[in-house]
């Protein structure tokens, strides 16, 4: 049976599609713009991250890291959602490697500048990501392992391709909450190059 959106679906869709991109997101600078592939430049995020022994306690990990920007912090201020939520240690778990997988949130500018709340809840912890540049590109339609393979095995192909070095692991980063359809998320891979 094919999926067909009704009015109030579109329309449910549409606030979501506005309200999401209202969300603060990181700042970049687009170095290099090539089809799916983009060379960017970032500058230090600062994040709040929940690690997991697998990536089926990914909604374990949301709700702690829910939890902390919705006042469980030690000056119970409500923090503002932003995107994308980042994934790292996947690669090493498609691999069946032992590894941590973590997942962050991006605290806002507004709080980076005000001064970051601690974390009340003692297995989620306060770091940050450096900045530098990253190689990265898009996908859509699933977050499946094989959607996640394919998307990192191409970016490595235009890497190479450019002359780009890989440093690190690469993160994952995604935009939408799990209840837009999958053909309207929007997922991408990035790796840190030299």
């Amino acid at each position: 049976m094919q999926w067909k959106p009704t009015v109030m679906t579109a329309a449910v869709i549409g606030t979501t599609f506005v309200s999401a991109s209202a969300i603060e997101k990181p700042a970049y600078e687009s170095l290099k713009k090539d089809g799916k592939f983009e060379l960017r430049q970032y500058g230090e995020l600062h994040i709040v991250t929940a690690t997991m022994t697998s990536e089926n306690q990914r909604n374990q990990a949301f709700r702690k890291l829910a939890g902390y920007i919705g006042q469980q912090n030690d000056r119970q201020q409500k923090i503002a959602m932003t995107a994308p939520v980042l994934i790292d240690g996947v690669e090493q778990a498609m691999q069946k490697q032992a590894g941590v997988v973590k997942m962050s949130f991006v605290i806002p500018q507004a709080v980076v500048k005000a001064g970051i709340p601690k974390p009340t809840d003692n297995t989620i912890s306060l770091s940050k990501v450096k900045g530098g540049k990253f190689a990265v590109t898009s996908f859509k339609s699933s977050n499946s392992e094989k959607a996640r393979k394919d998307a990192l095995e191409k970016l490595r192909v235009w890497m190479a391709g450019e002359k780009l070095k890989e440093v690190g692991e690469p993160s994952f980063a995604f935009y939408n909450p799990p209840w837009i359809p999958q053909m309207f998320r929007t997922n991408e891979v990035w790796v840190r190059v030299k």
